[in-house]
């Protein structure tokens, strides 16, 4: 009789393990797919490393690639208690990134990265188990006005980790997460992907040997700005996230261009450079 209440309990906490998923984690990896204008796809590669103690809290520090993981950007700081998960983006305070606890009919107030401070209402309209690469997680789907978003524990949002109901803040790219990885293994990839990363057709991402680097990037706005390419003479075009052409200018045979950011909206650009013969690269852009 022991012996099977000791198995029946055994099986209870495998059960409970398999569904609480925690989210804030060294192990974890998120490939998140970017889709804008012009012809514009590429990969955000989110990794959590690094303590920062902030008024006495500990803080994990989260980060995102944007150029296969040549270089690192910090997104802000993120801490988790009792199921819920709080962002500090730099420079500003504290919110709830995510709330697991949510039942259907309960609302939060949720940030992202592109709202700010925005308190974003958020609504569970349905909550049920699913399965991914045979592990059972929760799964939550969010109604916010006219937008929707699905969270999956341990996971997050289903446009990234950092982007849960980021359509109320922009309207234009699309993030979608593409795979999530724990400890290298993969536990998640968007339905009828075969790859988990991306990037446009026709379109070079910035590589040893076809270098084109923006810095700062993120850059202040009113702040200058340096792009440097190969030294080829070209154009180099600046599109908002709506796809519209907002800078336009000849690239000399010089090895980088200077340009100003005022009178640039924040947000996020795409900087083109088109090359003879009718060679062209892109890279992510964030005016803040």
């Amino acid at each position: 009789m022991k012996k099977h209440l000791l198995l029946f309990a055994m099986g209870l906490l495998m059960s409970a393990s398999v569904v609480a998923q925690g989210f804030v984690s060294t192990d974890k990896q998120w490939n998140v797919l970017l889709t804008a204008f012009p012809n514009y796809v590429s990969t955000e590669i989110f990794k959590i490393q690094g303590d920062s103690v902030v008024d006495g809290t500990t803080y994990s520090k989260i980060w995102v690639s944007m150029d296969s993981l040549v270089s690192w950007q910090f997104m802000g700081l993120l801490r988790e208690a009792d199921n819920i998960v709080y962002y500090m983006q730099p420079n500003f305070t504290e919110g709830v990134l995510y709330n697991f606890k949510l039942q259907v009919g309960e609302t939060a107030m949720v940030r992202n990265f592109f709202c700010y401070e925005y308190d974003i209402p958020v609504t569970v309209i349905a909550l049920d188990t699913v399965e991914y690469f045979g592990v059972e997680r929760r799964q939550w789907l969010l109604q916010s006005e006219e937008f929707y978003d699905t969270w999956v524990e341990g996971i997050g949002s289903l446009s990234g980790p950092l982007y849960t109901m980021y359509n109320m803040c922009v309207v234009c790219p699309v993030w979608e997460l593409l795979c999530y990885h724990e400890n290298d293994i993969l536990l998640y990839q968007k339905p009828f992907a075969t790859t988990c990363y991306g990037t446009s057709v026709g379109i070079e991402e910035p590589t040893a040997g076809n270098p084109v680097i923006i810095s700062p990037n993120p850059v202040k706005r009113g702040d200058n700005l340096t792009i440097k390419t190969s030294g080829i003479s070209g154009t180099i075009n600046i599109f908002n996230s709506s796809g519209m052409l907002v800078r336009s200018f000849l690239q000399s045979d010089a090895p980088a261009v200077t340009i100003t950011t005022d009178g640039m909206a924040t947000g996020i650009y795409f900087v083109t450079t088109t090359t003879p013969p009718n060679k062209r690269s892109a890279i992510k852009l964030v005016l803040e």
